[in-house]
């Protein structure tokens, strides 16, 4: 079993147990659009990519309204675009509970009105503009000071997956935060999150280990990485049908791999893909991949999250016999020299 699989069962077992005896959060949300004309907005989780993940609300006469009911108070975004001219408009947010009204001016400025965590959110953004870098965190950690509650967990997550779009540093201090606050809210969704994005920092570099994962074949069969390649020299090749630099460079590979499978070399591919695998499919057939093919479809084993690639397109990891990461993203002839001085010619 995975580290991922034991955390969301940890997850699921914590979260009956508590929320069993808790009230969830439902938040009303009246939202205004001043000046502008919109056909609709996406209310998204702020840890998810808005591209692919959730729900529209359709707008009539520049208003709407949407009940969100969630477990823990959480960050969310306000997301739509408006034609002529074409402008991209986000807003985020904190979905707790009671009425928020929402309004946003064409100049892109807007007002939150309703909630605690909202009030302290804005006086947080207002005053954070400020620090930069590594300073963030200090900030964060004491404007926070005195008050560990859900809001500060957000920011802590949040900083997380900054870091790791930036592939900025994990340091003690924001590491330590994460570990108070998942003990304080063990059945949040950020426990399992940060957990990820932590182990992420350690091992997802060369020197640590791969990530050990389960996902389907486009048959629908379960196949678990590390019975494919222990005791291999291999490359786990994360991609998408999207991604064409993730395809140039994985069709770069074909050639050491025909040279190296039978001596003890092994690619195994991952394509992310959302709601089907008919593209998927495609890139495979004009790309001609001829080592076995796995789907991460919409998320669901949040592989991108585990191997530090944020909303990259992919990512390539050559792995030794061990599971040790002996380089990530290697360009082919960095791929061909290690396999050389391992397999030999």
């Amino acid at each position: 079993m995975t580290n991922y699989l034991k955390c969301l069962i940890l997850l699921l077992f914590v979260g009956n147990l508590t929320i069993a005896g808790e009230k969830k959060v439902r938040c009303v949300i009246h939202g205004e659009l001043i000046g502008m004309e919109a056909k609709e907005v996406l209310l998204v989780d702020a840890t998810v990519d808005s591209r692919y993940h959730g729900t529209y609300v359709p707008v009539e006469d520049g208003r709407f309204k949407y009940v969100l009911e969630l477990p823990h108070v959480e960050g969310y975004k306000l997301i739509f675009v408006t034609k002529n001219p074409r402008v991209w408009y986000t807003v985020p947010f904190i979905v707790e509970n009671g009425k928020l009204h929402i309004t946003v001016n064409v100049d892109k400025s807007y007002e939150i009105r309703g909630g605690i965590f909202n009030d302290r959110y804005r006086k947080y953004q207002e005053l954070q503009q400020q620090e930069i870098g590594w300073k963030r965190f200090s900030f964060m950690h004491r404007f926070c000071a005195g008050q560990w509650d859900e809001l500060y967990y957000f920011l802590v997550v949040d900083e997380l997956q900054r870091r790791q779009v930036y592939q900025a540093e994990l340091d003690d201090e924001l590491e330590n935060a994460y570990h108070v606050l998942a003990e304080k809210f063990a059945s949040s969704k950020y426990t399992c999150l940060g957990k990820m994005l932590i182990d992420g920092f350690h091992s997802v570099k060369p020197g640590g280990h791969y990530v050990e994962f389960e996902a389907p074949d486009l048959e629908g069969r379960v196949v678990n990485v590390s019975e494919v390649i222990n005791g291999k020299i291999a490359i786990i090749d994360l991609w998408a049908s999207w991604c064409m630099p993730c395809r140039a460079k994985a069709k770069m590979m074909i050639p050491i791999y025909e040279k190296y499978k039978d001596k003890g070399f092994e690619i195994v591919g991952v394509a992310r893909e959302f709601k089907n695998t008919e593209r998927m499919k495609q890139a495979i057939v004009k790309d001609k991949y001829p080592w076995l093919q796995l789907v991460e479809l919409d998320d669901g084993q949040k592989l991108w999250t585990r191997y530090m690639l944020g909303n990259a397109g992919g990512g390539v990891f050559l792995v030794d016999r061990d599971g040790t990461i002996l380089a990530v993203n290697p360009k082919p002839e960095e791929v061909r020299k290690i396999l050389e001085q391992k397999l030999g010619e």
